[in-house]
This record gives structure tokens, sequence and C-alpha cells, in this order.
């Protein structure tokens, strides 16, 4: 059974271009994986900014780690098993000043762990260890060109994917369109029908 992880960073609740992409793909995934199953983070609502205990914590060996440790480290540990148990992902994008929102910056701070989604390699500095799955990032921008000289959230999030073993990145671009509504629809229906048929 094919497990989809739909991860949302938009701070609109409605409007918002990047929710309605990802709806789309995961749509779209949906009819092409009979019996998948769907996961959907709101980053928005759940995001939790790392600490000081939380660094201390990720950082003790698992097996001596206090009680109070492990409570801190409890949300980490769900988010991070999601993304491993998960098959594929899709991350619904919003670019806010030419990078990822915030909130979707503390998902990954939360899911980047050593030991649960990367190691050290003395070889190879590190290894990432969420492997074996295909990601899709659905990267509303209004003006800004995915791709571009101002676009920063791209290749940050195809660079921390692949930190944690994630190399199969497929990028959709809802961008120019910030003022055509059904330009935008247009845009996404074509890529996403090249890209899942």
């Amino acid at each position: 059974m094919t497990r989809i992880l739909h991860v949302n960073s938009s701070a609109r609740a409605t409007g918002s271009t990047s929710r309605a992409g990802g709806e789309m793909v995961v749509a779209a995934l949906l009819a092409r994986h009979e019996g998948a199953t769907v996961l959907t983070r709101e980053a928005v609502a759940e995001a939790t900014f790392l600490t000081e205990d939380w660094i201390e914590a990720s950082f003790t060996s698992a097996d001596v780690r206090s009680t109070v440790q492990h409570e801190t480290l409890a949300i980490s540990d769900a988010l991070a098993k999601e993304v491993l148990d998960a098959d594929i992902l899709v991350l619904s994008v919003s670019m806010y000043n030419f990078n990822i929102p915030g909130a979707l910056k503390t998902w990954i701070d939360q899911i980047a762990r050593p030991g649960l989604t990367f190691r050290p390699d003395p070889e190879h500095t590190y290894v990432g260890l969420a492997t074996g799955k295909i990601a899709y990032l659905i990267v509303a921008t209004g003006e800004t060109p995915v791709g571009g000289p101002m676009d920063f959230a791209t290749p940050y999030l195809k660079h921390v994917l692949g930190f944690l073993g994630i190399a199969d990145v497929t990028v959709i671009a809802a961008d120019m369109t910030v003022t055509d509504g059904p330009a935008i629809q247009n845009k996404l229906d074509v890529q996403i029908e090249a890209l899942l048929r």
C-alpha cells in the first residue's frame, strides 16, 4: 500500500495556490495508486521551534535519555516517523520573501534528526536514512520565477531532501501568475498531467 505524506505550509487556509496544487497532486497520486493512504500535516498550525532542551535531548543517546527528554522529542519522533514511513512526500510550498515559510523550516528542523533520518559517515560526511522515496514540491511564488536567481526555496528544499536521502524530487512550478487564477490552474494541470500520467 502506497503511503502519501502531504505537508501544507501556506499561512492561508483558503485561496492558497500551493494548497490547491498539492491537493491536485495528491488526487492524481490516489488515482494512480489504488488503495493509497494520505496523511496531511499543517506546518503552520503545528509548528514547534527548536529549543536548547530539544537540542540537548536530540544529541543524547536514546538509551540514556531522561523521561523529560523523551517527552521533549515526542513531536519530532512522530514527524520523523511519518517521513520514514511514507513512500511519497507532497510538499505544498508557498514562497515568502524568496524562501520557504518559517513553519516549513520548523517542520524540517523537527524531522532532520541524527540517528533517525541521517547519520554521520566517515567517508561521506553524512548519509541520509530516508531513502527510496519520491518527493513532489508544489512551489507557489507569485511573480518570482521558480528556478530563477531569486528562488532560494527550491534549491534549499532539494538540497535538504537529498541530505535526508530523498534524491527523486520533482518540482511543480506555480509561478508568474499572481493575478490570474485560471492561468495558475492551467499551468498546474499541464505539469501534473505530464508528470503523473
